[in-house]
């Protein structure tokens, strides 16, 4: 055999074992025809068949993509129905309680006392029904806007401003910069502020540092601290190391739940000196584009 004669027939073998790679390739995709479609034609027909295989796996990936769109928006219906039939019956409870009070002096002490318990109890369902349906919503990957640039500092700042807490419970520090939903963000630090006031004896301050590239924000509590056995227990719904009565049981849950859907994480530790350190670590923006920071 010359040469040429060897080129032609190594040339000749490797466009058929390349047929036969796609041939298989296609069958596992589902798509037998388009590889049986390929090894007939063997290396003449080696373009047409790679087209074909590839145009029917990019539509069966749209139409998944399609039916995922669909089912999230199915999600997001079912969560807001929810959360409307349910908030009807709570809020006519909530006002025929309100109508009560208003002539709370002049009901006798034992129905006043009764009055009282339910209108305690009406709080807390409304507060646990809003912390639940807006767990469904992070757990769904529903949202309402997409992530942006907040400034940490002026958020945490803004917040002990509408809380009436004293300013210097923030440590002072450089600004960081990272990308979050602001109400969700805040959603975040509002439920750690009130497990530190419910839960941790007060809040004892607020930390904010960069390390590398993550944004580093710790909430210390003046309170007994967490046992070690219940520090991620404490994430989970319903669980707390340090339960009462004031909570919902969802408020932890959500934290991480969250910082987790934004790329970060949740630890609880002890407080050097006493009470727990709940740490938030996201990932701290540098490149601000478009420029601009909302809080």
């Amino acid at each position: 055999m010359s040469s040429a004669d060897r080129r032609a027939a190594l040339v000749a073998a490797g466009c058929g074992l390349v047929a036969t790679l796609l041939a298989t390739a296609a069958a596992l995709l589902g798509e037998l025809w388009a590889g049986l479609a390929v090894a007939a034609a063997g290396g003449g027909g080696l373009a047409a068949g790679l087209w074909l295989i590839l145009r029917r796996w990019t539509r069966r990936h749209q139409a998944a993509l399609a039916s995922l769109r669909r089912r999230s928006d199915r999600e997001d219906r079912l969560i807001g129905d929810l959360g409307h039939e349910l908030r009807t019956p709570v809020t006519t409870l909530s006002t025929s309680v309100q109508v009560l009070s208003n002539h709370e002096a002049e009901i006798p002490d034992r129905p006043r006392r009764a009055l009282r318990l339910a209108r305690a109890e009406i709080d807390h369902l409304r507060r646990l029904l809003d912390d639940l349906l807006t767990l469904a919503r992070a757990e769904a990957g529903v949202h309402q806007i997409e992530a942006r640039p907040v400034a940490l500092r002026d958020l945490i700042t803004g917040l002990l401003t509408a809380r009436q807490l004293p300013p210097r419970l923030l440590a002072p520090g450089p600004d960081v910069t990272v990308a979050a939903r602001p109400a969700e963000l805040e959603r975040v630090l509002t439920n750690l502020l009130d497990n530190a006031e419910r839960h941790g004896g007060g809040l004892a301050g607020i930390g904010l540092a960069r390390d590398g590239s993550e944004a580093v924000l710790t909430v210390d509590d003046d309170g007994p601290g967490v046992p070690a056995a219940d520090r991620q227990r404490i994430f989970e719904r319903f669980v707390t190391g340090r339960r009462s009565r004031r909570g919902t049981g969802i408020g932890l849950a959500l934290v991480a739940e969250t910082i987790t859907a934004h790329g970060g994480q949740v630890d609880c530790d002890a407080r050097p000196g006493g009470g727990a350190r709940f740490t938030v670590r996201l990932p701290a923006v540098t490149d601000l584009t478009p420029p601009g920071i909302v809080t």
